[in-house]
């Protein structure tokens, strides 16, 4: 499961609690009727998406074999995917041949990459592969243009991505990121397993949706990060913003990618997840409140700035909170006004969602008075 997953899996299934009691009474009228990043693509950018599946198709066909076969499990390390794991794991190769012996003995003690329940299930994902496999096309052209969705349309990036199918990851996250050293974009390799969990069982549409979910999101990642490089309004510091400058910019950087570890069925959050997602939100604000009270005090803005920029308050606060703020903005404003938003830089962002909170008053978390009070400072002449 990946980080922001792993945060908005609590507010989710308070979600899912008020939907199944039959709660929901449709979308906002006026606002979008699907998630932002089903939204037709306004930009000029190119996502490329190949999806390699031998990885995932290898390991089920070692794991349906009536015994262990080292020699098979030498094999399987020379795939890319595998071998990422492995060095992944900091562990030596015998290890990995250790634990896919151990799925075939049930005494057998489980290290780091457990293979176990994938033998037993493995009907089941044979079937997935085969669904993935028959409509790997429509798949890639799914998530490139859920990437794209979200980007703004004023600068022309090109990030290619490749995504490797895989059981068995070690750890507890459904993938790992790697650099492609030859393309200049991004490959991730991804447990099938662990990225499915929620909706294994489901019918195959649904854990092909969503699968182009999660492959959107590893893709528009890499190409927000290029398209902000490329931005002047992004590069640009703001000290009209003061000490409030690394969270503002904490938020507007990963709320936008954060959109993509939400449901379909939980848009607008305003109505779905605005409870669960208002801790967050009223995090940022008091952090925000902190870090306006500390601004006399270099040695605690420097270390509030610090925690800031931490990846535990990316996926803990700033992710969730920039979501629900990146999603206030498209249901209120519209999905054109919100990338124009992001070609803004930061400030835009935070002056964006202020005007859609003022709009919609009790339906949206407003932000703190310090950050309004920021906001309202002029912004320095570009």
């Amino acid at each position: 499961m990946s980080r922001w997953a792993a945060v908005l899996l609590l507010p989710l299934v308070a979600a899912v609690t008020c939907v199944s009691a039959g709660s929901r009474s449709g979308p906002v009228p006026g606002s979008l009727s699907r998630a932002p990043y089903d939204a037709p693509p306004a930009s000029a950018a190119t996502i490329p998406i190949r999806l390699d599946l031998r990885a995932a198709r290898e390991i089920l066909a070692t794991l349906s074999r009536d015994r262990f076969d080292p020699a098979e499990a030498k094999s399987l390390e020379a795939l890319p995917a595998i071998g990422a794991a492995i060095r992944d794991s900091q562990r030596p190769a015998e290890v990995f041949e250790r634990d896919l012996a151990a799925a075939f003995e049930e005494q057998s003690r489980v290290a780091v990459f457990d293979f176990r329940k994938i033998r037993e299930e493995r009907s089941s994902w044979e079937e997935m592969l085969a669904a993935i496999g028959s409509r790997e096309a429509e798949l890639t052209r799914s998530a490139a243009s859920r990437a794209l969705a979200l980007l703004p349309a004023d600068l022309r990036v090109s990030v290619p991505v490749e995504i490797d199918l895989t059981f068995g990851l070690p750890g507890r996250e459904d993938h790992l990121v790697l650099p492609d050293a030859e393309g200049g974009g991004r490959r991730v390799v991804v447990d099938l397993a662990r990225a499915l969990s929620d909706v294994h069982g489901s019918p195959a549409p649904e854990q092909l949706q969503h699968l182009s979910r999660l492959m959107a999101g590893e893709a528009y990642q890499p190409a927000w990060a290029v398209y902000r490089a490329g931005s002047a309004a992004w590069q640009k510091r703001d000290p009209a913003l003061g000490p409030l400058e690394p969270l503002l910019r904490a938020g507007a950087e990963v709320g936008p990618s954060a959109l993509y570890t939400v449901n379909e069925n939980f848009f607008p959050m305003s109505v779905w997840l605005k409870e669960p997602m208002k801790a967050s939100i009223d995090e940022f604000n008091r952090v925000a409140e902190r870090l306006a009270s500390a601004e006399g005090d270099l040695d605690q803005r420097v270390q509030l700035a610090a925690e800031v920029r931490r990846p535990e308050f990316a996926s803990r606060v700033a992710g969730p909170a920039g979501a629900f703020f990146a999603d206030g903005i498209t249901q209120t404003l519209g999905i054109d006004a919100y990338r124009t938003t992001l070609s803004g830089g930061p400030r835009a962002f935070y002056e964006a969602y202020d005007r859609a909170a003022v709009q919609k008053k009790r339906e949206l978390i407003p932000l703190a008075k310090v950050i309004r009070d920021r906001l309202s400072t002029a912004a320095p002449a570009r």
